[in-house]
């Protein structure tokens, strides 16, 4: 019986491990404590994890992580992989939320060409395949399309220049997607005439060196001086 029941807890604590998607660590290299997040997390204070994370692994998805609580202040997206150290993106010891975006956007139809611009901006479509009325957003930063009458009415969209993303709600929130330059003539369900705010979050993707497409720290194991997200 103790052993079957130690197997029991063996497999629960297995598949609590592969369940999480992200994991932030203390210390570079996957040093010091370790917090397991598999959903969105407002304030990493909550968890007495704020500003302490110097690297990461991500498991799979595509994830922000910005330096203030909501979502707000500096942020940056890392797609899966092995960070040893967030030295080089500026954020060292500085996240204090986290959440998981939709992805990246489907590949672009095409690489220039049409009326593009040489700025760096987005020009939303009312219409599927780019027809329709038109918003172009000129700046790196829309939080609320309410006042613009474009709230909630693209369908398709083009990037010139830099990775924006795109979320159903104001002020950054709701459903996020994130996409590169390119042609997106039919949006996904979760943004199809939703889009409420959008922002660029990065000139190009996703900073200055390349990261280490491994997957998860092969010496990761649960331990004592774990924090799982509740």
């Amino acid at each position: 019986m103790k052993i079957t029941l130690l197997a029991v807890c063996l497999a629960l604590a297995t598949a609590t491990t592969a369940a999480a998607e992200l994991t932030l660590f203390e210390h570079d290299n996957f040093n010091g404590r370790r917090f397991a997040v598999n959903g969105s997390v407002n304030n990493l204070a909550d968890a007495g994890f704020n500003d302490k994370t110097s690297s990461v692994v991500v498991s799979s998805g595509t994830w922000q992580l910005c330096d203030d609580a909501y979502f707000r202040g500096n942020c940056v997206t890392l797609q899966a992989g092995q960070y040893p150290s967030l030295r080089p993106m500026g954020m060292n010891d500085r996240i204090s939320s986290a959440r998981e975006l939709g992805g990246w956007g489907p590949p672009p139809q095409s690489s220039g060409g049409g009326n593009w611009g040489e700025g760096v901006r987005v020009v939303l479509y009312e219409g599927r395949n780019f027809s329709g009325r038109s918003y172009v957003v000129t700046g790196n930063s829309l939080r609320d399309l309410g006042g613009t009458g474009f709230n909630d009415r693209a369908s398709s969209l083009r990037v010139e220049q830099g990775y924006w993303m795109f979320c159903s709600d104001a002020d950054y929130n709701g459903e996020c997607l994130t996409y590169g330059p390119g042609d997106y003539p039919n949006l996904p369900a979760e943004l199809n005439n939703r889009i409420s705010s959008a922002r660029r979050i990065s000139h190009r993707y996703p900073y200055n060196q390349n990261p280490n497409w491994g997957g998860s720290d092969p010496s990761y194991r649960p331990g004592p001086t774990d924090i799982r997200q509740r």
